[in-house]
């Protein structure tokens, strides 16, 4: 065992009281000689599995998909505020230029101001967002890898052997029996064995090696193949393009060579597969039931939507594996979820129909006399509307 160090005795001064003075010498550092015991082991090895480690785990989760939807919702939300800016200053433009007239009004003036503004801090609310949503991903993978980061320092603790000569030296049995052996010929043998590291080392090396792997991955690797940022991207998309038929453009846009997020460029209209799916999503009909879907659920195996109940049977009834309907790619219940963002545009379809119904009700109750209640509908339906968009653009 090392010698410990022997109190001095000081002058009232402060000074040693030894004449020379000499300055302490601390021993030399030995590092551990006793491996972790197998009862500690199996507790290391059965952490990853425990309650405790599960309960945590599952809050981190928990937290980690709430924060993924309020990011997935806001960057709807804001955007359909500017789109329903924009669309009312294009209304407004366009009803002054059918009446003759070139020169923009104070009103059009200021709204052109507010919105050009309003897409200024949208953009960076959205560039916010994704870069949040970029870190949540982050945290995501660094909280799935614990498991194998536990693994790694178990393995680092089986593959430490005890320097079990250097041990008995320590506890003064020597078997050879050679009492005038150095302290110093031990530390020789014991430097044939590689040093012993702590599980505190060992915790932080598995971790920086996990870290570093995950930093080797490319950006499109790490976001572009997650599912939570594919919906966040068709969520933004849908939010900018709510009645255009502008596919999403390729996830191997979404970054550029320096690993940056891009706006993305829209795909060409002569694009082979992209459009053709984006265009069966937008008729919003199950390729199975051939109805309007009301529960859509998409997968992440491939990019084609069906009615929920109409997937899940037909996987069923193939022993919990099928072929894709439209395309053959195998898919799972497992690989199924609702797809919100094809929710919105069925909710905006369904809107966009009743306007269509009231429109017609207008026209035929105006050829038709007796039907009052229907003109009292429609018309205070349209004298509603023009208020509410002129108070909003006012608060706001």
């Amino acid at each position: 065992m090392p010698r410990l160090l022997q109190r001095v005795r000081a002058t009232p001064s402060g000074r040693p009281a030894d004449a020379d003075d000499a300055p302490l010498r601390l021993p030399r550092y030995e590092s551990p000689v006793y491996p972790m015991d197998d009862n500690t082991k199996q507790k290391i090895i059965t952490m990853s599995s425990s309650r405790d480690f599960d309960t945590t785990r599952r809050t981190y989760e928990k937290h980690l998909a709430k924060s993924s939807t309020h990011l997935f919702e806001s960057v709807g939300s804001i955007n359909d505020v500017l789109f329903a800016r924009k669309r009312s200053l294009a209304h407004m433009a366009e009803k002054r230029r059918a009446r003759g007239i070139e020169e923009k009004p104070d009103g059009e003036v200021e709204l052109e101001k507010y919105v050009a503004e309003l897409e200024a801090t949208i953009t960076e609310m959205t560039d916010s967002s994704e870069e949040a949503l970029r870190q949540v991903i982050d945290c995501r993978a660094e909280l799935e890898d614990q498991p194998a980061v536990l693994e790694m320092v178990v393995e680092g603790l089986n593959a430490q052997q005890p320097n079990k000569r250097a041990a008995r030296r320590a506890a003064g049995s020597d078997d050879d029996g050679d009492e005038h052996e150095t302290a110093d010929s031990a530390e020789e043998e014991a430097e044939d064995l590689p040093p012993m590291r702590g599980v505190k080392e060992l915790l932080k090396s598995a971790r920086k090696a996990k870290l570093s792997e995950y930093g080797q991955l490319t950006p499109y690797q790490r976001y572009a193949l997650n599912n939570n940022y594919i919906s966040f991207k068709k969520n933004w998309h849908d939010a900018l393009h709510p009645e255009d038929q502008i596919p999403l453009p390729d996830p191997s846009t979404w970054f550029d060579d320096a690993g940056r997020p891009t706006k993305g460029v829209v795909a060409d209209a002569a694009a082979d597969d992209d459009l053709v799916v984006e265009r069966e999503i937008i008729d919003l009909k199950c390729p199975l039931s051939l109805q309007t879907m009301k529960e859509p659920y998409s997968n992440h195996r491939c990019r084609h939507t069906f009615e929920k109940t109409a997937i899940m049977e037909f996987i069923r009834s193939n022993n919990g594996m099928a072929k894709c309907p439209v395309c053959s790619e195998d898919l799972r219940i497992k690989d199924l979820y609702l797809d919100e963002v094809v929710l919105r545009k069925i909710k905006r379809a369904e809107q966009a129909a009743r306007r269509g119904v009231d429109d017609i009700s207008d026209i035929e109750a105006e050829q038709d006399g007796d039907s009052n209640v229907i003109i009292g509908r429609a018309s205070n339906m349209k004298n509603e509307k023009r208020p509410r968009q002129m108070e909003e653009i006012e608060e706001n």
